[in-house]
Formats: C-alpha cells, sequence, structure tokens
C-alpha cells in the first residue's frame, strides 16, 4: 500500500461518506443490542462478580476476653508502629536504615454512660485498685453490623478514664471515654458475621441532665462540673525472651473537682472555705464525701452515680459577670478517691 493509498483510507476515516457513517451507525447499534442479550457478555458479568467495593464502616464495637460486649460511639488507636533505627554513615555515605522494636497506641473508645457489665467491672476494678488486665478485640463493621476488621489487643491495663462535664445550659449528648494500653495488638481481617444486638438502646445521655450532692452544702444552684480525667500510669518492663514489654499499672491520679454555682447560693461553700483554707482547719474530719448522679430523661432515675470520697476546698473565686449575667463563683475541690456505681436498667 502506498502512501496516497494510506491517506486516503485516513481521510475516509475521519470525514466518512453518509453511506459509510450509516453504515458504522448499524453495527454500533447491532453491538449494542447484543450486549443485552443474556449470556451474552460473560467477561464483564465475572468482572462484577469479582469487583470488591470499599465500604463505609458505620460503627465499631468492643470484645472483651472472646465475649461480645457492645457497639461503641467511637474507638481509635492501637494499631502497631515500628520505629526506624538509623546507623552511623558507612563508606557508602549514606544512612544504613532497619527496623527496631514495634510500638502500640494506646486505644481510646467513648460509649454512653450506661455502661455494659463486663465494661464497667473494670472500670470498677481500676478505680478501687483491684487491677485487671484484658484481651479483647476493637471490631469494625459496616451499616449492616458485618464485620469487616478487627484490632486484637492482649493485656490490656486502663490508662485513662474521662467523665464528660455536665451544663445546665447545654443539650449536647455526653459520652464517657476509656483509654488502655496493651502490650501488644494484632490488625485482622473480619470474620464477615454479623454481630447481634445486646439489650435495648437507652436515648443518649444529656450532659445538663445531672445532680450533685454533697451533704452539709446546698448544690440545688450548681449549673456546671468541669470534666474529670482519672489517670494511671503504665509502667513497661523489658523481658529478655520477648519482643514487646510487659506492662503493668502504676500510680493512679485523681482530678480536682471544680464547679460554678449562683454566688447568691454559695454560702454553705464560702462558710466551708473560711473554716479550712482561711482558719486552717484542713484535718479529714472537716473534708466531705460528694456524688454526681447522671440522670435519665425524666430527671428521676440514675443512670450512673459518681462518688468523690475526701473531698476538701482549696478555691473559690467569684467568675466575672456584667449586669445581663447571674452572678457566679468558681469552687475547686480536692479530691483523693472516685469510685462508681452501675447503671439502673
Amino acid at each position: 500500500m502506498n502512501d496516497r493509498q494510506k491517506d486516503g483510507e485516513a481521510e475516509s476515516w475521519l470525514h466518512p461518506s453518509r453511506r459509510d457513517f450509516l453504515t458504522r451507525a448499524g453495527l454500533f447499534a447491532g453491538g449494542m443490542a447484543l450486549m443485552g442479550v443474556p449470556g451474552f457478555r460473560p467477561q464483564l458479568a465475572a468482572a462484577a462478580i469479582t469487583d470488591t467495593r470499599t465500604y463505609a464502616a458505620a460503627t465499631s464495637a468492643l470484645e472483651l476476653d472472646g465475649q461480645f460486649i457492645d457497639f461503641l460511639k467511637s474507638a481509635e488507636g492501637g494499631f502497631p508502629k515500628a520505629e526506624v533505627i538509623l546507623e552511623p554513615t558507612g563508606p557508602n555515605q549514606f544512612v544504613k536504615k532497619h527496623i527496631g522494636q514495634p510500638k502500640y497506641q494506646d486505644i481510646a473508645i467513648q460509649c454512653d454512660p450506661f455502661l455494659p457489665k463486663p465494661l464497667f467491672d473494670w472500670i470498677a476494678a481500676t478505680l478501687n485498685m483491684s487491677y485487671m488486665r484484658k484481651s479483647g478485640a476493637i471490631i469494625a463493621t459496616d451499616f449492616n453490623r458485618t464485620e469487616q476488621s478487627r484490632l486484637q489487643f492482649n493485656n490490656a491495663s486502663i490508662s485513662e478514664i474521662g467523665i464528660p462535664a455536665c451544663d445546665a445550659a447545654s443539650k449536647d449528648v455526653g459520652l464517657l471515654t476509656v483509654k488502655f494500653t496493651p502490650e501488644f495488638t494484632t490488625p485482622l481481617a473480619g470474620k464477615g458475621s454479623v454481630l447481634p444486638v445486646v439489650g435495648a438502646r437507652q436515648r443518649a445521655w444529656l450532659s445538663s441532665n445531672f445532680r450533685l450532692t454533697i451533704p452539709g452544702l446546698d448544690c440545688s444552684k450548681v449549673s456546671k462540673i468541669e470534666a474529670l480525667t482519672i489517670k494511671q500510669t503504665i509502667v513497661q518492663s523489658a523481658v529478655g525472651q520477648m519482643r514487646e514489654y510487659q506492662k503493668e499499672p502504676g500510680k493512679l491520679e485523681f482530678p480536682n473537682l471544680v464547679i460554678s454555682l449562683a454566688e447568691a447560693s454559695a454560702g454553705t461553700f464560702y462558710a466551708w472555705f473560711q473554716d479550712m483554707v482561711i482558719k486552717g482547719n484542713a484535718g479529714d474530719n472537716n473534708e466531705k464525701a460528694g456524688t454526681l448522679e447522671f440522670l435519665d430523661p425524666t430527671m428521676k432515675g440514675s443512670l450512673l452515680t459518681i462518688y468523690f470520697n475526701h473531698l476538701g476546698i482549696f478555691g473559690f473565686t467569684p467568675e466575672p459577670a456584667n449586669a445581663d449575667t447571674i452572678k457566679r463563683v468558681k469552687v475547686e475541690m480536692y479530691c483523693e478517691q472516685i469510685t462508681l456505681t452501675p447503671v439502673k436498667i
């Protein structure tokens, strides 16, 4: 075929005659019709079957000691990450690198205050210094509660318990935060099973639904309570024949109880402040105990009760105010121990 013939064919394809155009249109329409015939598209059907679609994670769930506990509001962390070790520069003038010992992040979960019993027992034992180490998994599911992946964790100790703030003017949902430190974790593929629904779900707890009680003090006008974070140090010990560190719970640290209330009803708190701080009567006999209750929507039933032991006042400070706001004071109290009582369902 000479160059003139090739140029002619190219011109014919780019600028077809009316006859060529109709021929091509007919062939295209016939091809599309054949594509609709069952069994004519085996390759396309096979591709559709093997297509693996991504999924949007609907929620996370918690498993402890082989027992499915419940779905969580959120879960994060826990994945292993290796340390990169840099060696001194050699004769080739570039830094030699290799993988060191893996480290494992803390796992943080958020959940409603009405805790499932196995999780409550773990938290309560930690606060009572009867330490437990737990193994389990954080399970990621799709919107049909089908397990997609799991993060297996081993010999975990609770390292932090976060109690949400209370605010009488807020309509926000309050969630507990629990962090735990595993000795090691293993990411795994999901089993593909559908996770069960455990019990009847309660309505979310609102941070405005609370009641503070301290015998001998007027708490009826308390409008805010700052968030409380209880921390436990985790001590790690290297074991010669093991690659991972052995981890044990250490010191437990309790936060201060900080509240805000109307100045007009703060007289009993001021009298306590005068006695303990100004007059110096700061012995155990002047310390107090108290309770913080998370209330259900009726404001009558208690979902969770937090006990404060050995409260001592050390701060009484007027808060900034103007002509359009109620004058309030901030009261600060130390606390030697915090414990919990379970949900009433």
